[in-house]
């Protein structure tokens, strides 16, 4: 149980980080500033960096909890009511992604739209670890996907250049990714995962054409054929809907 003490401190910090993401909203993540921080809760500079030693320090707290908080959403999804196919499992986790993004704006671009993570991750284990609950909860979503042997990994292999399949095998030793996904698989998952945060980053940006008013369908619809993409084409039974193959575009999932 924690003390009271353990609750005031609790309490504070989490009052900064929201002066933090308040700030982060408005100006990115050079909008956020220690000082500032500490006038809007009346606290000293001094104050401040006692539970956050630097910006920087902060900015980190922030990714951390970001990557936390989408990990979350992903997995909640992946593990959502009733059987699914493994088409419906993965549009549930895009969706959920998506989703996380448009309600987190800010902290999406922080986590995904500049430096500011990418040199976290190299300098900071936590955030490190947090971002490994993200990867891990993507390869669980598309798991199933794999072990039922949907994906085209032959074809996709064929198509990969020598340097960049030991460069796949490597990233998966490091990362602890199961060796049950072969290095085509592997290759696959990154083709879907790149295009989801691409469709993502540029609806986020404001950069998908005004026209194209219906941005879930339109989401959906990239979705689909993505992941129709890296997979194999249908058998005759998949075809005559005895059995799960790629959604097809614009196929509601669940």
């Amino acid at each position: 149980m924690m003390t009271r003490r353990d609750l005031r401190r609790q309490q504070t910090i989490d009052d900064i980080k929201d002066t933090a993401r308040h700030q982060l909203a408005n100006g990115g993540p050079a909008g956020i500033s220690m000082r500032a921080i500490a006038r809007h809760l009346a606290m000293t500079a001094p104050a401040v960096h006692y539970y956050f030693p630097s910006r920087q320090a902060l900015l980190d707290a922030l990714i951390v909890d970001g990557f936390t908080s989408l990990a979350e959403a992903l997995r909640t999804a992946c593990e959502g009511s009733g059987p699914r196919l493994p088409s419906e499992q993965w549009l549930a986790v895009c969706r959920a992604h998506r989703a996380w993004a448009l309600d987190h704006q800010a902290e999406y671009l922080l986590l995904y739209g500049g430096d500011d993570a990418a040199a976290a991750k190299r300098r900071n284990p936590q955030v490190r670890h947090a971002f490994s609950h993200v990867v891990n909860a993507l390869f669980s979503a598309i798991g199933e996907t794999v072990a039922a042997g949907q994906i085209d990994t032959e074809r996709i292999e064929a198509a990969t250049p020598a340097s960049l399949r030991r460069q796949l095998v490597m990233w998966r030793d490091e990362n602890g990714i199961s060796g049950g996904f072969p290095v085509g698989a592997l290759a696959g998952c990154m083709i879907i995962y790149t295009q989801l945060h691409g469709a993502i980053i540029l609806e986020v940006l404001g950069h998908v054409p005004p026209a194209l008013a219906d941005h879930d369908a339109l989401f959906d619809l990239e979705m689909a054929h993505a992941y129709a993409g890296v997979c194999r084409p249908p058998s005759p039974d998949d075809i005559g809907g005895t059995r799960g193959g790629p959604l097809a575009a614009g196929e509601p999932a669940g």
